[in-house]
C-alpha cells in the first residue's frame, strides 16, 4: 500500500512538472492566439471516433462497414462519452446502453454483464468481452482478464448471436474493446484523479511519429491507481503499462505490436450477503452496506494480467486485402476468500440467543494461472457483378486456452474453521486453520473455425450474407491431491473428467434499405453456437449451447446534425442454458461443475423477446444527449421441475430485468465569459428482477432509480497559459441510495454502490 501511494504521489509530481514546463514554454511565444485540440476524422472503422457520435464499426463485419450498413443492432460507447460520465471500469461504461445491464454484482475484478437478459451469475455469467475483434480467454475459476478503460478508445456492443466472425459466442451479444492506437499527430496527456475511499490515480498517454516520414509511430500508455471502497476491510490498486509500435513500410502495409502489463495486487468485488437482512427486513435490523462479510487478515486477491500482440494488413490491389490479428495472454491469479455458506445464519446458540445475526461462513482459496492464444487470418475481396457490389470477407480463426487451478474443496475438508461473525458488531476472530489445496483442475480449450461473408450493395438495398463451420474440443479433469479421501473420492484419484469434440453450423442473413433521408429499416436473422464446460449434479457432460435469433429494426442518421439512432424488435431463444442449480450444493457433490458453491445445470430453452431503444446525437454545438430504453421479456419455455416441486417452465432466469431506461444530458458553452464551462446530468432506472429460480415473491428484487452529475471545464479560451487543461468532477449515485442490485439465491445478495465522488484533472500538449 505504502509502495502505490508513492508511485502515485510521483505520479502527480512528474504531471505537474511536465504541466509547468510546457506552460512556461506557451508563456514566452509572443502570439495570442489560442490553438484548439486537433480534430480527427473517422475515416475509418479503426480511426479514433470524436464526440458522442460514431459512423463506423468494425465489429459485427469485421470491415469498414457503417452502422447503418449493418442488419443487426450495434451501437458504439465512445472515449469522449464515457470519460464525460465518470467511468471507472467497463460496466461503469456501460450503464446507459439499451438491453445492458452491467452492474448487477459491483467491482472492478471482472466485468460480467446481461445482454438481451442473458449472463450476469454462476454458470450462466456472461464474460462477453472481445478485446481488438478477438475473444478475451475465460480461466477455470477466477484466473479471468480485465482490461482498465483508459486504454480504450471505445467501446463497441453488437446485441444478438454473432457466432459467424467470432465463434463461440453468447446469444446476447458481445462487448468489443477497442483499443488505442498510435496516431499520426503527436499527442501527449497526464492525468490526474482523486476520489471519495482516498482513490488516488495518475497516468500518462504519450503518441506519435517515432522517424521523420512518419513510417513509425508509437504509443505509450501508463496509469497507476489505489483506492479503498465503500466496503470495510477492502481496496483495489492497478498498476499497467502498455506500449504499440506502427509500421508503415509503404501505402498498403501497416504492422501494429501492441503488449500490455496489467498488476492488480488488490480489487474489489462485492461479497455475498443473505436476502434477509438485505433484500427482505430483518428483525435485528438491516445489513449496513459498509459490512463485510469476509475475513480482514484472509481476503485477498492478486493478478498479473500480460498480454502481446500483432495487427496485419497489406493491401495487394483496390480489389484484395489480407489481415492477420494475433494475441498471446498470460494470468496468474491468488483469491482468497472467506464467504457465507449455508443457509447464511448460524443457529442462534452460536450468537448469544439470538438469531438471524450471525452470518456462517467458509474460506475458499485458489491459485491459477491461465495461457491463451487467439489467431484470425482474414482476406477480403472488393468487386462488382453487374449493378451488385460486393465486399467478401473470408477467414480462419483458432482459439487455444490452457488453464490450471489449485483449490481447496468449497466446504469440504481441510477448509478451516471459520467462526460466525455479528453483522451489527462484527468481531472476525481468526482462521484457525489455513485451507487445504487438495484438488488440482486442468481445463483446455481448443477451437477451429472458418467462415465466408459477403456484404452486397444493390442501389439502396445492402445486404449480409454469412456461414461459418466451428470444429471445438474441451477437456476438464479434477485430481485430488491433498492425500486424504475428498467426498469419498481416493488421493491421486481423477473426477470429472471429459474430453468432448462438438461441431456447429452457424449463419447469418440479413438486409438494410437506406433512404436518402438517413432512415434505413433492417432485418436479421442469425445463429450463434458455444461449448460448455463442465458436468451437472449427475456426472452428464454439458451439451453445446446454441442460439437463434429474428430481429428487425430501423436506424437514422439524421442529415442536420450529427446522430444515431435505433429502434429493434427480437426474438432470441438459445438452447440447453446453463444456470445454478441451487438445489445442489457443490461442496457435497463430487461429479458436478460448481460455481460460487453450487452446482449448475442445463434447461432445455430460454426465450428472450423485446424492444429496444436507444439514441446519441450532438443537437448543438456542445450539446450531446444519450438515451436508451429497453423492455425484456424473457423466460425459461422448457425446463426440469424444482426440488421443491415447482416447474421451471415461464419462470424468469435470475437476475434478469424486464425493463431499463436512461437519459444523459452534457452541455458546454462555446462563447462568453465561461466557454469551455460545461455541465452533465443523468438518470438510470433498473427494473425489478427475480433472486431465485421460482420466481417467489420473497426474493423480487425491487427496480431502482439513479441520478449522476458532472461538472467540467476546459480551461483553454481562458489563455494560452491554460491551453491544454480539462479539470472534471462526476459525481454517481448523487443521492446515495441504498439498493440491493441483485441476488443470485438466498444467501447470494449484493448491494449497488453508493454515491461516488470523482474529481479530474488532465493536461495535454
Amino acid at each position: 500500500m505504502r509502495v502505490c501511494n508513492r508511485s502515485s504521489r510521483l505520479g502527480l509530481v512528474v504531471a505537474g512538472a511536465l504541466a509547468a514546463s510546457v506552460a512556461e514554454q506557451a508563456a514566452a511565444q509572443q502570439s495570442d492566439v489560442v490553438t484548439l485540440e486537433p480534430v480527427t476524422v473517422e475515416s475509418s472503422a479503426t480511426s479514433p471516433v470524436q464526440g458522442y457520435v460514431a459512423r463506423l464499426s468494425s465489429t459485427g463485419t469485421k470491415t469498414n462497414a457503417t452502422l447503418l450498413e449493418n442488419p443487426q443492432a450495434v451501437t458504439v460507447v465512445t472515449r469522449d462519452q464515457f470519460e464525460a460520465q465518470g467511468a471507472r471500469s467497463i460496466a461503469e461504461a456501460l450503464r446507459y446502453e439499451a438491453g445492458i445491464v452491467s452492474e448487477t454484482r459491483v467491482g472492478d475484478r471482472f466485468d460480467n454483464v446481461f445482454m438481451r437478459g442473458f449472463g450476469g451469475f454462476g454458470g450462466n455469467a456472461n464474460y462477453l468481452h472481445f478485446w481488438d475483434n478477438l475473444r478475451l480467454p475465460r480461466g477455470a475459476n477466477y484466473a479471468n482478464p480485465s482490461i482498465d478503460p483508459y486504454l480504450l478508445d471505445r467501446i463497441e456492443i453488437l446485441r444478438g448471436p454473432a457466432s459467424i466472425l467470432y465463434g463461440q459466442n453468447n446469444p446476447g451479444g458481445i462487448v468489443n474493446l477497442i483499443s488505442k492506437r498510435p496516431t499520426e499527430t503527436p499527442l501527449r496527456e497526464v492525468i490526474t484523479r482523486v476520489g471519495d475511499h482516498n482513490r488516488i490515480e495518475a497516468g500518462f498517454d504519450f503518441s506519435g511519429p517515432a522517424d521523420k516520414d512518419g513510417k513509425l509511430l508509437y504509443r505509450l500508455i501508463g496509469l497507476g491507481r489505489t483506492a479503498e471502497t465503500e466496503v470495510d476491510y477492502t481496496k483495489s490498486e492497478r498498476r499497467l503499462i502498455a506500449p504499440s509500435i506502427t509500421w508503415r513500410p509503404d501505402l498498403g502495409t501497416t504492422l501494429t505490436v501492441s503488449a500490455s502489463y496489467d498488476y492488480t495486487p488488490f480489487s474489489f468485488q462485492s461479497n455475498w450477503i443473505p436476502a434477509l437482512g438485505s433484500l427482505q427486513p430483518n428483525p435485528n435490523g438491516q445489513i449496513p452496506r459498509s459490512f463485510f462479510s469476509g475475513h480482514p487478515n484472509f481476503n485477498s486477491y492478486n493478478r498479473k494480467q500480460s498480454a502481446v500482440g500483432y495487427e496485419f494488413e497489406h493491401r495487394f490491389s483496390d480489389v484484395w486485402t489480407v489481415r492477420q490479428n494475433f494475441r498471446y495472454m498470460h494470468i496468474d491469479s491468488d483469491f482468497k476468500a472467506v464467504s457465507v455458506s449455508g443457509t447464511g445464519y448460524a443457529a442462534p446458540a452460536m450468537c448469544g440467543g439470538r438469531a438471524n445475526l450471525c452470518m456462517t461462513r467458509v474460506p475458499t482459496y485458489f491459485v491459477e494461472s491461465l495461457d491463451s492464444v487467439t489467431l484470425d487470418n482474414q482476406a477480403e475481396a472488393k468487386f462488382a457483378t453487374g449493378a451488385l457490389r460486393h465486399t467478401l470477407l473470408v477467414g480462419l480463426d483458432y482459439q487455444w486456452s490452457s488453464a490450471d487451478a489449485l483449490s481447496n474443496t468449497f466446504g469440504g475438508p481441510g477448509t478451516g474453521a471459520v467462526p460466525p461473525v455479528n453483522y451489527l458488531n462484527p468481531i472476525y476472530g481468526a482462521v484457525t486453520t489455513a485451507p487445504t489445496l487438495g484438488v488440482s483442475t486442468d481445463q483446455k480449450r481448443r477451437q477451429l473455425g472458418v467462415y465466408a461473408q459477403d456484404l452486397m450493395r444493390l442501389d439502396r438495398w445492402a445486404f449480409a450474407v454469412g456461414a461459418r463451420y466451428d470444429r471445438s474440443d474441451w477437456s476438464t479433469a479434477s485430481r485430488n491431491v491433498s492425500g486424504a479421501p475428498l467426498f469419498g473420492v481416493p488421493p491421486g484419484d481423477v473426477r470429472n473428467v471429459a474430453n468432448p469434440t462438438d461441431s456447429a453450423v452457424t449463419w447469418r442473413a440479413g438486409a438494410t434499405y437506406l433512404f436518402d433521408n438517413g432512415l434505413a429499416p433492417y432485418i436479421n436473422y442469425s445463429t450463434s453456437f458455444e461449448p460448455t464446460l463442465g458436468a451437472d449434479f449427475t456426472g452428464a457432460v454439458f451439451k453445446p449451447t446454441t442460439g437463434k435469433q429474428i430481429e428487425a429494426g430501423l436506424k437514422y442518421q439524421p442529415t442536420g446534425f450529427n446522430g444515431y439512432f435505433l429502434l429493434s424488435v427480437f426474438d432470441l431463444r438459445q438452447q440447453n442454458v446453463t444456470l445454478q442449480d441451487s438445489a445442489h450444493p457443490g461442496n457435497a457433490n463430487p461429479r458436478c461443475t460448481a460455481v460460487a458453491g453450487f452446482c449448475q445445470m442445463q434447461v432445455g430453452e430460454i426465450r428472450s423477446r423485446g424492444v429496444e431503444i436507444s439514441g446519441k446525437a450532438t443537437v448543438a454545438p456542445g450539446f450531446d444527449i444519450v438515451g436508451s430504453y429497453s423492455y425484456t421479456d424473457i423466460k425459461i419455455t422448457e425446463g426440469p421441475i424444482h426440488n421443491t416441486g415447482v416447474s421451471l417452465v415461464d419462470k424468469v432466469p435470475v437476475g434478469a430485468p424486464n425493463h431499463t431506461a436512461a437519459l444523459w444530458g452534457d452541455y458546454t458553452f462555446q462563447s462568453g465569459p465561461v466557454a469551455g464551462f460545461g455541465f452533465g446530468a443523468g438518470v438510470r432506472y433498473v427494473g425489478s428482477s427475480y433472486g431465485d429460480d421460482i420466481n417467489s415473491a420473497a426474493m423480487r428484487v425491487p427496480a431502482y432509480t439513479l441520478v449522476d452529475a458532472a461538472l467540467h471545464y476546459d480551461l483553454s479560451p481562458l489563455g494560452r497559459e491554460f491551453r491544454g487543461w480539462k479539470i472534471a468532477l462526476n459525481v454517481n449515485n448523487l443521492f446515495d441510495k441504498t439498493y440491493v442490485s441483485g441476488c443470485a439465491s438466498t444467501t447470494q445478495c449484493f448491494y449497488g454502490p453508493g454515491r461516488t465522488i470523482l474529481a479530474s484533472a488532465r493536461f495535454r500538449w
